[in-house]
């Protein structure tokens, strides 16, 4: 029997690749969705840094009420001397040495800062308390803030305020804070029409903020209500001076807050020149906060700013308030203060 053979030609497998239109066009692909993505990816991330943020400002707060609970009390925002040495400072229940210090100093303790010793019959600047006035903890720093640029030139402590009588100082050893307490509203931001506040509210109840410099307040001074006053705002960014978003100077040291101990840090609103980002002395500025950090409330967050009230709440204020509502915000007593519109203004996360 004759048998054929037949012969199996074996197939040929044919890897194909990528051409270079095809890998084109995935990288275009992979391009577009890290272009949709990285804006919601940052967006989180902002968001998250914000969380932080308020979360250290309520610790703040939450750190002078264990400190009122236990003296009835809360500290003054600043204490301060004439920059005449001889002069001294003005001792009171909360500071009976007189000495210059910053609320920071009072509830160190109260921030898990229980370790690091603090003499209060002593200057926050002098010798004895470098070492807390060096420390840098997390809690004083806004997530979002950018870090000092360093190489500050030392500065003449009795010309930079007439409140202290401090030598001069270097900036570049100091820890930083970007939290602060303003302590009422310094010049008109209200200049027309109806004036406020008026040269004596500026001195009394109507132009104080929660915390006052030189001395301590009790809850019932907050007639205008715990929840209705703020504590603390963000003035992030010291000792960088900034305008806008922009850096001033890349060496140039605020004269205003130059440590995280400071007692120049706290300060008062005035109205800001939205043209210039500069003060307006007795005018009315119509911008509240965000326009320059030399003593003004200033965040890094983009369009808001994070406060605290009295009572320890935490708040997230739009650009959009104006510097009449900050102003009646930041007063402890304003009463029927221009634009007090309260927890009813829309543009106010309250």
């Amino acid at each position: 029997m004759l048998h054929t053979a037949h012969s199996s030609q074996p197939t040929r497998s044919r890897n194909h690749g990528f051409t270079l239109i095809e890998l084109l066009v995935v990288i275009a692909i992979i391009g577009v969705l890290v272009g949709l993505l990285l804006p919601a990816v940052q967006q989180a991330r902002e968001s998250a840094r914000r969380v932080s943020c308020a979360n250290n400002m309520k610790q703040h707060a939450l750190a002078m009420h264990v400190y009122e609970n236990a003296r009835t009390y809360f500290p003054a925002a600043c204490y301060t001397v004439d920059s005449d040495p001889s002069a001294g400072g003005t001792a009171t229940k909360g500071n009976p040495s007189g000495k210059e210090h910053a609320w920071p100093a009072f509830v160190l303790a109260n921030l898990e800062q229980g370790n690091v010793n603090y003499d209060f019959t002593k200057h926050w600047w002098d010798p004895a308390n470098r070492v807390a006035a060096t420390i840098q903890p997390s809690v004083f720093k806004c997530p979002s803030a950018l870090p000092p640029a360093g190489g500050y030139a030392s500065i003449d402590g009795n010309t930079r305020d007439s409140d202290s009588a401090a030598p001069s100082l270097d900036p570049n050893i100091f820890g930083q804070r970007d939290y602060e307490a303003m302590t009422g509203v310094k010049h008109k931001i209200v200049a027309t029409g109806n004036p406020w506040p008026t040269k004596a509210e500026r001195k009394g109840p109507r132009g104080m903020g929660g915390l006052i410099k030189d001395a301590e307040t009790k809850v019932s001074q907050v007639t205008d209500g715990m929840s209705n006053t703020l504590m603390f705002v963000e003035k992030a960014g010291a000792p960088d001076v900034y305008q806008g978003r922009g850096k001033l100077s890349p060496t140039g040291a605020t004269n205003q807050t130059i440590a995280a101990l400071d007692s120049l840090g706290p300060s008062k609103l005035d109205g800001i020149d939205p043209a210039t980002g500069l003060k307006r002395d007795n005018d009315d500025g119509n911008v509240a906060f965000n326009a320059t950090n030399d003593g003004e409330a200033y965040s890094f967050h983009p369009g808001v700013l994070v406060v605290s009230s009295m009572d320890g709440a935490t708040h997230v204020l739009s650009e959009s308030v104006s510097p009449v509502l900050f102003g009646s915000m930041i007063t402890r007593a304003g009463g029927g203060s221009p634009g007090s519109t309260g927890a009813s203004e829309p543009n106010i996360e309250w």
